[in-house]
């Protein structure tokens, strides 16, 4: 009987969690025979998601490919430092990409990257001290919410 009472509550949980998704993109629950046929349900956005997205493609789950100040030797964060965040590229000029692990960059740092700090480093080239990044680090142009969103990733997403 228990079982049975658990298997009940969720399937009418999952029903719940449907119907709520549909609502809240627009969506009605009308029959088939209706005369407005159904679309796919919108996606629920995830800034972690765009952010991971914007890392190892380059794009953002738009499709919107980020730019930079000046043409960067890769299209995408993992091109240089790696999909774990790792880094250790070796480049022509000596300098080595940043390992961007929690660890690297919050743990073992004097003064650890936050939000603010690594959204800085991203699009403008400096530090978590102030000094300017190796020139190598391309100056990123993107939207707001697609920094805001990267910064998370690699602050929160990375392992």
């Amino acid at each position: 009987m228990e079982r049975s009472a658990s298997v009940l509550f969720l399937v009418a949980l999952a029903a719940s969690a449907c119907s709520l998704v549909m609502a809240c993109s627009g969506h009605s629950s009308k029959s088939a025979s209706s005369a407005q046929p159904m679309t796919r349900p919108t996606l629920i956005y995830s800034s972690i998601a765009n952010g991971r997205a914007i890392f190892d493609t380059g794009k953002d789950l738009d499709g919107v490919k980020i730019v930079a100040q000046a043409s960067p030797a890769f299209n995408s964060c993992e091109a240089c430092h790696r999909a774990d965040g790792s880094g250790g590229r070796r480049f022509s000029d000596g300098s080595v990409s940043a390992d961007l692990r929690h660890e690297a960059l919050v743990v073992q740092q004097k003064h650890p990257y936050d939000l603010a700090l690594l959204e800085r480093a991203i699009s403008m080239g400096f530090d978590n001290e102030g000094k300017p990044l190796d020139k190598v680090m391309p100056h990123w142009r993107l939207s707001t919410r697609d920094l805001h969103d990267v910064t998370q990733y690699v602050l929160f997403g990375l392992k």
